[in-house]
């Protein structure tokens, strides 16, 4: 019998991050050490940037260190926007593993072809828009440093531009959001404004996702994007991403949004104050079990 299984291969090893392990292992370690403590319990998920490490490492960890590092969980799903495909749904990986420098990332591929089975209207086995997508590969390093057990990823690539798919991705996903998984969105803030009307916008768009309601997310980004602000390309890249996870979580009072760690690129040694990229690090708690009758 043929063996079909596909390892992803790393796509933006030596660039967005170091291609050697030990100097993987290094950089994570300092952006640890430098990182916001942990200040929350039972995180259900995180929105952490995917920028160049040099830019957004810092901010990545601060989201990170929000676990609990002997945090047993049975799937971590990662959701990211797309890049470089436009298509309808999302393609969820199944196929193999992710190869990165320091060895594998098991992929959870038995529970991707049943996600993709029972769901077919939306979800896609096809591996095309995983290959050259950086968004969910860097986010495994700070996953593979911080968590001591071992754990299965469920890599999703959002390819839709349409709110109302990313309420139907939403309904597939929502019975997974629970204390035996993590979810993990990717997503930088505002491109290429200047380093002030960075933190204007960014601040707005942080504050709309703390609403837990997905209509106030759409609204703020439409007037963000209508401030007149210059070089402002975007203010949430993977706001489908943002916006599905929003979907899972809306009216249900269990659930706040708070803070971790803001920085943009013009707060790194690179950087520079004329063109910048926001990232946030936010997470996703549970306060309490529902109760309807509440």
């Amino acid at each position: 019998m043929k063996n079909s299984s596909i390892n992803r291969e790393p796509a933006v090893a030596g660039q967005f991050y170091p291609a050697s392990a030990e100097k993987l292992q290094r950089d994570v370690e300092t952006y640890f050490s430098e990182a916001v403590p942990q200040k929350y319990t039972n995180v259900r998920a995180l929105i952490s940037p995917h920028a160049g490490y040099v830019f957004s490492g810092g901010v990545a960890a601060s989201a990170f260190n929000q676990l609990d590092e002997n945090a047993d969980y049975e799937r971590i799903f990662l959701l990211a926007s797309s890049h470089h495909y436009h298509f309808n749904g999302a393609s969820v990986y199944c196929h193999g593993d992710f190869i990165m420098p320091y060895g594998r990332e098991k992929v959870d591929t038995d529970f991707g072809k049943q996600l993709v089975a029972s769901h077919s209207e939306i979800f896609t086995d096809n591996p095309a828009p995983h290959a050259r997508e950086h968004s969910i590969e860097v986010q495994l390093p700070f996953l593979h440093y911080k968590l001591k057990k071992e754990y299965k990823i469920v890599p999703i690539v959002i390819g839709t531009s349409q709110p109302e798919t990313c309420f139907e991705i939403a309904s597939a996903l929502k019975p997974y959001l629970s204390e035996k998984n993590l979810f993990v969105i990717s997503t930088d803030f505002s491109h290429y404004p200047d380093y002030e009307s960075a933190k204007i916008v960014d601040a707005a768009t942080a504050k709309a996702i703390l609403s837990n309601n997905p209509e106030n997310l759409l609204d703020v980004l439409a007037k963000n994007q209508n401030r007149g602000i210059p070089n402002l390309l975007t203010c949430l890249c993977g706001w489908t991403s943002v916006l599905t996870l929003l979907y899972m979580t809306y009216n249900n009072p269990i659930y706040e949004y708070r803070e971790v760690d803001y920085r943009n690129s013009g707060d790194a040694i690179y950087g520079n104050y004329r063109e910048v990229v926001g990232y946030w690090a936010i997470v996703l708690i549970q306060e309490k079990e529902y109760n309807e009758y509440e």
